[in-house]
């Protein structure tokens, strides 16, 4: 396949390169240059702007089945009084209607990679497989509960059958958060991780009360717990630690462990905090994630990555930082928070993992600063094509692996049993 007369943009520099080929061979970029030949499908790229593929670093993608399930409450109530209730219905078929439904969502705005953490993510794996993106599954468990020993094993054994099957799907494990883990469950859980060479994905310091809770009640930081049960290590995807304080911060940097910052999460719930602006002057590896589209309601990551650049302006009423060379990397830099090296770079030897942007549109227009309208201006209907491992995923913004119509059928079959309010406690008390 080759892109031909395309203009190039990169994040990381803010570079163009105008009227330029891009060989694809298999997954991979084979050749950057000017009048390239070679066999396959040749797309015209004079029309667009071409830039890597989106990474969404935190998601539970599932929870499309929820979008607008838990509005304008605090997060106590969420999760007590909604979430954790409505997951009680949940079935493996729904997660697994509910990945494509995220999926498409997710590819039509230009991601092409995203960390899922959820719950029967062996048909979330089947739903990926399916639709063509590329993904890291990780599969939630508490460690407590009447029955943690079997959602463990079945994590574990979910990790071993389908950790070689597919090159474009990765799976890691997934401890949900130190506030509902023990720890001496977070210690099994960090061996396994050891002896199986697997990434994990955790949830830490979401808000500013389980920073104080864990203090009171355990002389400790999350993440300092973190650190004591061997889960804070290089490869371990730190969803939010949105209140890590400057000595966590530290220890994440020390661990070269990775953050998932979900900008849109947070200011629903209203907290606006200087997480961000201190993010970037450790200089930590982050990426942007979306969480779940219960509390962000939507899977697209350009969104995310606006607002977090204007929370991180109005947490210190500062126009001047969340700079846009600052923020746009983010969109792309979970790639490295995910274990590729060079993913969200367009150059020989890159996983050919691309989108192609159509900026002939109103809301591109003028174009004062192309990297401005991208992050400040960009919409859906501007992903025109959307290629993954090679493979094209999304053409003239239509996906071709998926029929939507028959997805949104399923779907409002499967809300009218999953948003009831069951009897009994929630699945776990926040």
């Amino acid at each position: 396949m080759i892109v031909k007369n395309t203009t190039i943009l990169s994040f990381y520099d803010l570079s163009i390169r105008k009227n330029t080929d891009i060989l694809i061979e298999g997954n991979r970029i084979k050749k950057i240059g000017k009048n390239l030949l070679g066999p396959g499908e040749v797309i015209d790229g004079s029309r667009f702007y071409l830039i890597p593929g989106m990474v969404n670093t935190h998601a539970h993608t599932a929870m499309t089945l929820l979008r607008g399930a838990a509005e304008d409450v605090n997060i106590n109530d969420w999760f007590n009084k909604y979430i954790w209730i409505y997951e009680k219905n949940l079935t493996p078929e729904d997660v697994y209607i509910g990945t494509l439904i995220g999926s498409a969502e997710m590819l039509l705005s230009g991601v092409t990679f995203v960390a899922d953490h959820y719950f029967y993510m062996d048909k979330a794996y089947q739903a990926y497989e399916e639709i063509g993106i590329r993904a890291d599954l990780s599969w939630a468990v508490f460690g407590v509960g009447d029955d943690w020993e079997e959602e463990f094993n079945k994590a574990l054994k979910f990790t071993e059958d389908y950790r070689d099957k597919n090159s474009r799907l990765h799976v890691s494990l997934g401890p949900h958060s130190p506030y509902i883990c023990p720890d001496s469950f977070l210690k099994n859980v960090a061996a396994k991780a050891q002896e199986l060479n697997l990434k994990m994905h955790i949830h830490v310091s979401e808000e500013e009360n389980q920073v104080i809770r864990s203090l009171k009640e355990r002389k400790m930081t999350p993440v300092e717990i973190l650190k004591n049960t061997g889960i804070l290590r290089e490869g371990t995807i730190l969803a939010h630690a949105y209140y890590a304080t400057d000595e966590d911060l530290k220890l994440i940097k020390q661990s070269k462990s990775g953050i998932a910052h979900c900008a849109k999460t947070y200011m629903k719930f209203g907290d606006i905090h200087n997480f961000l602006p201190r993010v970037l002057e450790f200089g930590i590896s982050c990426g942007l994630g979306t969480d779940g589209p219960c509390s962000n309601n939507t899977m697209n990551i350009f969104e995310v990555a606006r607002d977090a650049a204007l929370l991180a302006k109005s947490s210190m009423k500062d126009p001047e930082i969340a700079k846009i060379h600052e923020i746009l990397p983010l969109l792309t830099r979970g790639g490295e928070v995910l274990g590729i090296k060079n993913y969200g770079v367009i150059e020989k030897g890159s996983i050919a993992d691309l989108v192609l942007i159509n900026p002939n549109t109103p809301n591109m227009h003028p174009e004062n600063n192309i990297f401005a309208n991208i992050l400040y201006s960009l919409s859906e209907k501007n992903i025109d094509t959307v290629i993954v491992d090679g493979k094209i995923v999304v053409r003239n913004g239509k996906l071709l692996n998926i029929n939507l119509e028959k997805l949104y059928k399923q779907s409002d079959k499967i809300l009218k049993r999953l948003a009831q309010k069951v009897q009994g406690k929630p699945m776990q008390e926040y």
